[in-house]
C-alpha cells in the first residue's frame, strides 16, 4: 500500500532562493530531456544519451538526474509546467528533530544539502502517526511550489474475513448501499451521494454559460472548485461507508467497472463524470486503514440479475428507469438491486465458496453459471452447492 501526504515547509529567504533557483533549473532540464526522446527505442538508450550532458550542465545529484531519466521516459507531451522532484533516503534525502522542530533535509547537489523546517499542521499530524503505525517513507518530493511530498509504503499484511458484505452500485446521481448477510438477509439499505450529483449538475449549466462567453479565467476556478468540492465530499461519504461495514461487520465490495461504449453526447458526459477512479481510491486507503477486505467483483449483468429469483431480464424499466421490474413479479428500485447483485457475487466468490458449482461472478475458473430457482427445486433466488452438509446452501430473495 502506497501513500502521498502534503509537507510545508518555512525555510529561511536564503534557503528559499536557493529551492527556487533549484525549481527553475530542474524543470528547464526536465524539458531539455523531454526533447531529446526523439530517436532513442529503449530506456537504456535514452539514458545513455542524456545521463552525462545533463550531469555537466546542471551539477545535480546523480539521483536527480536519473530520476528525471525515468520519469521523461514516461511522460507523455514534449513539456511540462510543473515538477516533482525526488531524493531518496537515505542516500540524498535525511530527516532529523531539534527539540521544537522536524526538519527535512534535501541534497541538491554533492556535498550540499539544505534543510529545511516542517510546519505542524494536521498534515504533519498524519504524517507522523502513519510513521508511528508502522508506514515507511523512502522518498521525498519537492514540489514547484516548494512543499514536501511524503511517499510512504507500508506491506499488505492479511486482513481476517468479516461475516457480511456491503455491496456498493456506482452511477451518476447516487451510490446505492445494501448490506447481505450469508445467508442472502439484506441488513441495511441506503443512498449516498445524491447532493454531489445536484451540485455538479449546477456546475455543468454555469460551464455552459461561461464557454459561451469564452471566460476561460472562471472556467478554470470554477473546475478547480468542483474537483475540491467532489473530492471532499467523497472522503465524508467513504467515511459514512466505512462505519456502515464496521456497524455491521461487513467486508466491502464493488464493481470492477471499465471503459464504456460510446452511446452518445449527453450519455457520455453523465458516465465520465462519475467520479469512480477518485472514489476507489479513497476506499481502498480507507480499507487498508480500518482492516476491511475490499473486493472488486465483476460487473458482468450486476444490474440485469432479478435479486429475489435470479432470472436475467432487462434490467431498467422501459416506462421508469429508476424501477428494475422482473417477470416473477418484483419491481424494486434498480441501484439497490444491483447493489445487492454486487454483495451476493462477493459471498458467492469467498474462499469457503470456491468448490462450487454455481456462482453469479465470472471471476473464479472453477463456474459455469447461475442456479435458478426452478434449476434447484429451492425457491430462492441465488445459491452456491457446498455439500459439506450434503444440501446446498441458499441465498434467499428479499
Amino acid at each position: 500500500m502506497k501513500r502521498a501526504i502534503l509537507l510545508q515547509i518555512e525555510p529561511t529567504t536564503r534557503k528559499e532562493a536557493i529551492l527556487s533557483d533549484f525549481n527553475k533549473s530542474a524543470l528547464s532540464e526536465f524539458n531539455l530531456m523531454l526533447s531529446e526522446r526523439k530517436g532513442c527505442k529503449r530506456i537504456g538508450d535514452f539514458h545513455h544519451k542524456v545521463c552525462h550532458p545533463s550531469k555537466d550542465r546542471t551539477g545535480f545529484n546523480i539521483q536527480i538526474v536519473t530520476s528525471f531519466i525515468r520519469d521523461a521516459w514516461k511522460k507523455k507531451g514534449n513539456e511540462v509546467r510543473s515538477l516533482t522532484t525526488k531524493f531518496n533516503v537515505p542516500r540524498n534525502c535525511s530527516t532529523f528533530s531539534t527539540k521544537s522542530l522536524d526538519f527535512v533535509e534535501l541534497g541538491i547537489y554533492p556535498r550540499n544539502r539544505v534543510a529545511a523546517p516542517i510546519v505542524k499542521n494536521r498534515n504533519w499530524q498524519r504524517y507522523t502517526s502513519l510513521l508511528a503505525g508502522g508506514w515507511i517513507c523512502k522518498t521525498y518530493g519537492l514540489t514547484s511550489n516548494l512543499q514536501i511530498v511524503a511517499y510512504l509504503s507500508k506491506d499488505d499484511a492479511p486482513i481476517p474475513q468479516r461475516k457480511n458484505v456491503l455491496g456498493i452500485d456506482i452511477n451518476a446521481k447516487h451510490f446505492a448501499v445494501s448490506v447481505v448477510s450469508p445467508e442472502g438477509d439484506v441488513l441495511y439499505q441506503t443512498y449516498f451521494g445524491r447532493h454531489i450529483y445536484a451540485r455538479r449538475k449546477k456546475v455543468m449549466e454555469r460551464r455552459a454559460i461561461l464557454q459561451s462567453f469564452n471566460a476561460k479565467d472562471k472556467l478554470l476556478r470554477l473546475r478547480t472548485r468542483e474537483r475540491d468540492f467532489v473530492k471532499t465530499n467523497l472522503g465524508q461519504m467513504v467515511k459514512e461507508i466505512m462505519n456502515l461495514a464496521l456497524r455491521f461487520d461487513a467486508d466491502i465490495a464493488i464493481e470492477n467497472l471499465k471503459r464504456f461504449k460510446p452511446k452518445g453526447r449527453k450519455y457520455n458526459k453523465k458516465v465520465m463524470n462519475i467520479p469512480f477512479f477518485t472514489f476507489r481510491q479513497i476506499l481502498t486507503s480507507r480499507c487498508f486503514d480500518n482492516s476491511v477486505t475490499l473486493n472488486i467483483v465483476d460487473s458482468w449483468h450486476t444490474s440485469k440479475y432479478c435479486s429475489h429469483c435470479g432470472a436475467v431480464g432487462e434490467g431498467h424499466d422501459s416506462g421508469n428507469y429508476a424501477l428494475f421490474r422482473c417477470k416473477c413479479g418484483v419491481v424494486v428500485n434498480s441501484d439497490r438491486n444491483a447493489s445487492k447483485n454486487i454483495a451476493i457475487k462477493s459471498l458467492l466468490e469467498r474462499e469457503h465458496s470456491l468448490n462450487t458449482n454455481a456462482q453469479i461472478s465470472n471471476r473464479q475458473g472453477l463456474v459455469n453459471d447461475l442456479l435458478l430457482s426452478y434449476e434447484s427445486g429451492l425457491s430462492v433466488a441465488v445459491q452456491h452447492s457446498n455439500h459439506l452438509d450434503g444440501k446446498p446452501t441458499p441465498f434467499r430473495g428479499g
